[in-house]
């Protein structure tokens, strides 16, 4: 089985099979949510007041034209470290059972708003589910070593994750 992430623009894209479960992780869902997945788990979203810190700084880091705004939000308000401090309580404890139980036995799909799983909490509610689980993979859509480092030259050209892991940007 596998765990996989991606966005809602994605979905059609990366295309779930019919035997996947298919869960929107977000707090604020639009109309079209229900539609995509099979239902939206806001437990596991990230919690306002951090989500709140995050869009602050990325906005900011946007109208000063950073490279990068979504890493410098990331990394501002220690958003991981407080999204897994997030996933110790007891409703998220109980959530992230469930999906452990799901994924042992079918494809289990993340999604949310965020492209990049780089800076995305589905990527690490995707690791502790399958840190419960024996021979369980993740898979990013879209996989972010392939995802342009400046997301302003977002083409194809633009050097990637992988560029700069091998040297080569």
């Amino acid at each position: 089985m596998t765990v996989h992430t991606t966005y809602f623009g994605g979905v059609s894209q990366y295309g779930p099979g019919e035997r996947a479960d298919v869960f929107g992780v977000v707090r604020y869902p639009k109309e079209f949510v229900e539609r995509v997945t099979d239902r939206n788990i806001p437990a596991v979203a990230p919690p306002k007041d951090l989500l709140n810190a995050y869009k602050t700084v990325e906005g900011a880091a946007e109208e000063n034209g950073e490279p990068n705004p979504a890493a410098i939000a990331w990394n501002s308000v220690s958003y991981e470290r407080r999204y897994l401090e997030h996933l110790e309580g007891p409703g998220q404890q109980a959530v992230l059972a469930e999906l452990v139980d799901r994924a042992r036995q079918r494809d289990v799909w993340l999604i949310c708003w965020e492209k990049d799983a780089r800076w995305c909490h589905r990527r690490l509610l995707a690791n502790a589910v399958v840190a419960q689980l024996d021979d369980v993979d993740v898979v990013h859509h879209p996989d972010p070593s392939t995802i342009p480092v400046d997301e302003e030259n977002d083409d194809e050209s633009g050097p990637t994750l992988a560029d700069f892991a091998s040297g080569g940007a």
